[in-house]
């Protein structure tokens, strides 16, 4: 038997899970969400109609995935530093999150409308918008910097963050001209650091 070792399958489906996503973002971008078919991402990713299903059980689940992957991306990328400042690096990762966003502003309109008609695409983690995991370990690096009072749950701070991110997002898409998004995210970081900043 000819079996390939764990780690290549894995390798494999990864690379295989990145066409299927890279096709149907581009499939959005040029001819619109509702317009495209499974059967047109499965053809522009060289895959079987079949093999989609494997990875996305809908189309909306690949919708879902944008926002994890991208938050995913950039938490690392913050998280490997940049600065001497960990709340340097939380304002500059919620910066990073705000122009992916603008630049892909309409799909993220459509995540977060769908999101209110399909409950699942929202659910737990705000349809992988979240940024709580990589926040609260942002804060933590903060706390263990002297940068933010230790004595406050790095947890419910992350939270706390979390939701005023996206209450900010949800209004972004909302309003018919949209404003800064980096310039309004990165003040709430700064407004919060206001109250938790280490004495």
């Amino acid at each position: 038997m000819n079996e390939q070792p764990a780690g290549k399958r894995e390798a494999g489906k990864l690379e295989r899970r990145d066409r299927l996503y890279d096709a149907a973002v581009t499939l959005f971008r040029e001819q619109g969400y509702e317009h495209t078919t499974v059967d047109q991402i499965a053809r522009r990713a060289g895959v079987a109609k079949g093999t989609f299903f494997n990875y996305f059980p809908t189309k909306d689940a690949v919708l879902r995935y944008m926002g994890a992957k991208e938050i995913g991306r950039l938490g690392a990328a913050s998280l490997a530093g940049g600065s001497t400042s960990a709340v340097g690096n939380l304002k500059r990762f919620m910066a990073a999150l705000a122009t992916g966003m603008e630049q892909d502003r309409e799909l993220v309109k459509l995540i977060f409308a769908r999101g209110m008609a399909v409950p699942d695409l929202m659910c737990g983690d705000a349809g992988g918008f979240s940024a709580q995991p990589t926040t609260s370990l942002l804060i933590r690096r903060a706390q263990h910097m002297g940068e933010i009072n230790r004595n406050l749950d790095p947890d419910a701070l992350a939270s706390a963050l979390d939701a005023l991110y996206l209450q900010q997002l949800v209004r972004w898409c909302e309003v018919e001209t949209p404003y800064a998004l980096a310039e309004r995210l990165t003040g709430i970081v700064d407004l919060l650091m206001m109250g938790i900043a280490a004495r």
